[in-house]
């Protein structure tokens, strides 16, 4: 762990030095403008958000009445224009969610991509550890990951990242038909140590700038399983269904819904000496965002997930609430107080979670 902290430190010096440098010419270059400002440029940028929070209740008694300050997101992002045509990100990304062996927060590498502009006219290629287009769109449309993440990424359904091949662009002239592929190992930040990949697509269609939905899928190829039972070899492939339908009006308010579908081959025993069967589960989210004033909004969302929905699978339906005011102190500084509430059925007692949320930019 100290050997990957101390490389990951090397490469992010390595790129600032990089940026200076690239600074300290850039009034000698060509200022060829592309998606991530001009040559020879390094755009540096970062975020980072977290919340103050008082455990009201708990489903885990030892964790009611925990309270204290934590960062659950820290970006820095440094964009690079090689030229009109080529471009890169790499990205750092810190967190709570990812502690080192002696328990403090850690660094890694959250993107490290190559953009090819216009490989075909319309089209771009991706190549490296980049997004997946699993909730890409649904997430800018919520618009409050400082809050929580969309119910795909909340549940662990899809990751947001994975090293892979990405194409992506509009089908049509005017860009209402927007369509995103890649190929990827299904390890989003390790090495690649077997033969099994997933295969993603998404399809996003916006016929009014208030108006959009998308149609999602991914097939993850993962190695096969022992039955127990007839004591054969069988298929562990997983395939995940998703669709969002969202209206916004631009600075005034925003409705949507978020909804899933995963089937994982051969994955669960309905009962004991039963053979192994598929395993189906279904998520729907709904939010809705409302602007009071310029400078203040009510935001609200309701989850529902049911990982198995066999009749012998019970007690593990869950949810999601979240209720907050969006308070915009300044350009790039929000506080949102709020409450979060999770729940389980078949436990007495929620999460309760009332926080203020803090998300500041540069």
């Amino acid at each position: 762990m100290n050997a990957m902290r101390t490389a990951t430190l090397v490469l992010l010096l390595t790129v600032l030095v990089s940026a200076g440098a690239s600074a300290q010419n850039a009034g000698n270059e060509k200022q060829d403008k592309s998606a991530n400002g001009a040559v020879g440029a390094v755009k540096l940028s970062g975020l980072m958000f977290g919340d103050y929070f008082y455990n009201l209740d708990a489903m885990d008694a030892a964790e009611k009445d925990v309270h204290g300050l934590q960062f659950r997101r820290i970006y820095v992002t440094t964009d690079y224009t090689i030229n009109s045509t080529f471009s890169t990100r790499f990205r750092l990304e810190a967190d709570q969610a990812a502690l080192s062996s002696n328990g403090k927060i850690s660094v890694f590498v959250k993107d490290a991509y190559l953009k090819w502009k216009g490989v075909f006219s319309g089209s771009d290629l991706v190549v490296g550890m980049s997004p997946t287009p699993a909730f890409a769109v649904s997430e800018e449309a919520w618009g409050y990951r400082a809050l929580e993440k969309t119910t795909l990424d909340f549940n662990k359904i899809v990751s947001s990242r994975d090293i892979g091949i990405d194409l992506k662009g509009k089908i049509d002239d005017g860009g209402m038909i927007r369509y995103w592929i890649k190929y990827g190992n299904n390890s989003p930040s390790s090495s690649e140590m077997n033969k099994y990949k997933r295969y993603y697509g998404m399809v996003q269609v916006k016929p009014t700038d208030e108006f959009q939905f998308t149609l999602y899928a991914d097939y993850a190829s993962n190695p096969q399983v022992s039955d127990s039972v007839s004591g054969t070899m069988k298929d562990n492939g997983a395939l995940v269904t998703a669709g969002f339908v969202n209206y916004q009006v631009k600075n005034s308010f925003s409705v949507g819904v978020e909804g899933f579908y995963k089937s994982h081959a051969n994955n669960y025993y309905a009962m004991p000496g039963a053979e192994r069967s598929a395993q189906t589960g279904f998520g729907i989210s709904a939010f809705a965002w409302l602007a009071l004033t310029d400078g203040i909004r009510i935001v609200g969302r309701y989850d529902t997930y049911d990982p198995n929905t066999d009749s012998d699978a019970s007690n593990d339906v869950r949810s999601l609430l979240i209720a907050a005011l969006d308070y915009k102190v300044a350009d790039n500084f929000n506080l949102m107080p709020g409450v979060e509430v999770i729940g389980r059925e078949g436990v007495d007692a929620s999460d309760v979670i009332p926080r203020v949320t803090f998300l500041w930019m540069f």
